[in-house]
């Protein structure tokens, strides 16, 4: 089997359970393409019977991966279909957001008085605290 490489492509939630079909039935083919044409399960205990078991697992190890990829798929529309819906927003804001604004509102008052005191008295010097 190739080097394989990850893909991402969306397609409208309409047309995924047409390209669902499509993948599953690609895997499908190439399981069939394994199968022997004479639907003897047989083999012979030289090369020509080692390349045949070879050809049958790389084949179902490409069929595995493709049903893997189908199987992926579904899971994560399964995912998406059963996820709870986010809440609605809300006007009220929480109570997070009303400290956080109560704290900057704060500290922008003391950095104005702050800055008051500074020009208010601008030949003293500030104290070093030690």
């Amino acid at each position: 089997m190739g080097q394989r490489v990850n893909i991402q492509y969306s397609v409208e939630l309409g047309d995924l359970q047409d390209e669902v079909n499509r993948l599953f039935g690609k895997a499908i083919t190439e399981l069939e393409k394994i199968q022997p044409a004479d639907g003897a399960p047989m083999v012979k205990l030289e090369m020509d019977g080692l390349d045949k078991i070879d050809m049958i697992r790389q084949g179902l190890a490409k069929v595995d991966t493709m049903l893997g990829d189908v199987q992926n798929i579904i899971n994560g529309y399964i995912q998406y279909k059963t996820k709870p819906a986010p809440p609605p927003p809300s006007d009220v804001p929480d109570e997070l957001e009303e400290s956080e604004q109560l704290e900057i509102e704060q500290l922008e008052d003391r950095l104005a008085k702050f800055k008051e005191l500074i020009n208010a008295q601008p030949d003293q010097e500030l104290e070093k605290e030690d």
